[in-house]
């Protein structure tokens, strides 16, 4: 395999960001670079979950610099703390602009690597790769359009119809295209797309840097937590994540003085629940801030039970990354997503937790009660967690896989 490939990979968040898809899309280009790649990479200028730019770092029209061997390339967009529909349309669009002018500046490529979404970063990618006589990767992370119809997000027919047709002219150009699950496998294959240019390649976990650790620890004592029985969602508290079922779980569990329901993060609904938590008086619910990433490992550790949730809708149409977070930490998983779902599906045959319909919150309460009575199935269903990802899931199994592929697809044009 040819190590000395020249790589350019085009996403929207990098480090120093902490959102998952930054941590990923460092991580792997740290990896191309280490084995001899030479790695280019277009971003924007970091500013997650915020919509503010970080200090030490400006919005300008580009900006270059190299860091761990991989020449950045910082391009020009829309950074706003508005959280509507608009904002994120004009966002994605201004990116995807600037990120052509950013490819251009770094010069003729063998693989253009590009992510999804934002959906319209797909043509800057294939244009540059048209440019440079590259190979022209997709990796698709959420289905768009229809993660944005699942969320409600989108409803006009037209409008759906015209990016239907975009989404599969971006398909059927890609020379190939990765994608996190069989699930979304299954959604191009029904769109026509052929099979022999689909891969799938999970996401990953540093499992080196995410274990079993004392769930006794420093995140609960500063949260006043010890001795509490912890169900923690750590996450976007956005539209998708039927988070109303977890709050009336909590509702109904509200005297029980042991039982506590955590919520890190950030999000469109977030002061919605908080409002609704205060008007009904929940003392046993706690919403904490974005964690740095340096205390992720602790903040999983001190959860008794980890929580992954979806609507109905939205169930189809993706697989959280806390999901493998959870995993890792050994710990077990409590999934509202709804029958025959990735989650559902990953959750089964791992035996590493238990699922309900979204809306079913009496089902939802008879699972955190049998969890919180029985230490010794929650023990049983966080080891088979940590063993199912280092199975498959860590970090140096699924990198070893992302350079083959390239090269893969490199030499043939397909795998």
């Amino acid at each position: 395999m040819n190590k000395s490939l020249k790589i350019l990979i085009i996403a929207q968040h990098y480090f120093p960001e902490e959102v998952s898809g930054a941590v990923l899309a460092t991580e792997l280009a740290e990896d191309l670079t280490t084995i001899g790649c030479t790695v280019s990479f277009v971003t924007c200028a970091p500013n997650y979950p915020f919509g503010k730019v970080y200090d030490g770092y400006r919005n300008r029209i580009l900006g270059k610099k190299t860091f761990h061997g991989i020449t950045i390339y910082r391009v020009w967009s829309f950074i706003t703390t508005r959280k509507d529909n608009l904002a994120r349309v004009i966002n994605w669009a201004t990116f995807s602009l600037g990120a052509l002018w950013g490819g251009l500046a770094a010069g003729r490529q063998d693989v253009v690597f590009s992510y999804s979404p934002p959906l319209p970063l797909g043509l800057t990618a294939w244009v540059l790769a048209r440019l440079f006589g590259a190979r022209w990767i997709l990796r698709v992370e959420d289905l768009y359009p229809d993660a944005a119809v699942a969320a409600g997000a989108l409803r006009s027919k037209f409008l759906i119809g015209i990016l239907s047709h975009f989404e599969k002219f971006l398909y059927h150009r890609a020379d190939h295209i990765s994608l996190i699950s069989e699930g979304f496998r299954q959604n191009l294959l029904r769109k026509g797309i052929p099979a022999d240019k689909i891969s799938v390649l999970p996401v990953w976990v540093n499992a080196d840097q995410i274990f079993p650790m004392e769930k006794e620890n420093e995140f609960r004592r500063k949260n006043d937590l010890i001795g509490k029985f912890v169900i923690l969602y750590a996450g976007n508290l956005g539209q998708t994540s039927a988070l109303e079922d977890v709050i009336e779980a909590a509702t109904q569990l509200n005297g029980d003085e042991k039982i506590f329901f955590v919520f890190v993060g950030e999000g469109t609904r977030k002061e919605q629940l908080m409002q609704i938590a205060h008007d009904r008086h929940l003392k046993n619910v706690i919403f904490l801030p974005f964690q740095p990433r340096q205390k992720l490992a602790e903040m999983m550790a001190a959860a008794d039970i980890g929580l992954v949730t979806l609507n109905s809708s939205s169930s189809p149409y993706s697989l959280p990354y806390k999901t493998f977070n959870i995993m890792a930490s050994g710990r077990p998983i409590l999934a509202i997503v709804t029958k025959g779902s990735e989650i559902n599906e990953l959750i089964i045959k791992s035996e590493c937790g238990t699922c309900v319909e979204p809306g079913d919150t009496q089902g939802l309460i008879i699972n955190i009660m049998d969890l919180y009575k029985n230490e010794e199935l929650r023990d049983r269903m966080g080891s088979a967690a940590r063993f199912y990802l280092e199975n498959l899931y860590t970090k140096k199994i699924v990198l070893a896989n992302y350079f083959q592929m390239m090269c893969e697809v490199f030499i043939n044009g397909k795998i």
